[in-house]
């Protein structure tokens, strides 16, 4: 008898303990898409494109009160951006093309409140350490033939980037079921990232994403 009781007593402990964590604490892990590009007030950025690249990553999210959670990721996030332009002082060269490719593992921490049903609106701050940046540089010319000739270039530029990127973002995340959800978000950084150029430049991404939710 004492033994059943035991058992019994034993049983419901776990599955108070399991509900009040699948009702207070949610975590699973998330992929999709980057749209980033960089803004500011330096001479090139008007110049600057969209790239589109991935992410991918984990989160946790506690519920504070029914409506209201903290929220923290673990990304891997590339990003990075596009620009063309024609050389006038080189009448044998037609164009040359740019692409940065940054690669990042960045820590949002939001805020997340619960406007209706499964719907969250999110807002915070992130910290992203630069892995890696390098820049691809295609030089299209006219040889003497006439003929249009292509070199292309792979240039590290780790070293030209802050390590470390400060930033401010929002986003709204809906979910689907019990262990699916969508996410939009964008983000922007508050510190200045290029050490090359003049004027102030800043990391721009609009990010979609997938989550399975355990």
């Amino acid at each position: 008898m004492k033994l059943s009781l035991s058992a019994i007593v034993t049983l419901l402990l776990v599955t108070i303990t399991s509900h009040a964590q699948q009702e207070y604490f949610e975590y699973g892990f998330k992929g999709g898409v980057n749209l980033s590009s960089i803004s500011g007030d330096g001479d090139k950025v008007s110049n600057y494109d969209t790239k589109a690249s991935m992410n991918i990553g984990g989160y946790g999210l506690y519920k504070i009160l029914p409506k209201l959670g903290l929220q923290a990721e673990l990304i891997y996030s590339e990003q990075g951006f596009s620009e063309r332009f024609n050389v006038e002082e080189d009448e044998n060269i037609d164009e040359i093309k740019s692409l940065t490719r940054m690669q990042y593992i960045n820590l949002p921490v939001l805020v997340s409140y619960n406007l209706i049903e499964e719907l969250w609106i999110e807002g915070g701050v992130q910290v992203g350490y630069l892995v890696n940046a390098e820049e691809e540089e295609e030089t299209r010319s006219i040889n003497d033939s006439g003929q249009l000739d292509s070199v292309t270039e792979t240039i590290d530029q780790t070293s030209r980037y802050e390590s470390l990127e400060l930033g401010l973002l929002g986003g709204l995340r809906y979910k689907l079921s019990q262990n699916f959800m969508i996410q939009a978000r964008y983000e922007k950084s508050i510190n200045d990232i290029d050490k090359d150029l003049p004027g102030d430049q800043f990391n721009e991404v609009w990010s979609f994403s997938v989550g399975f939710v355990f």
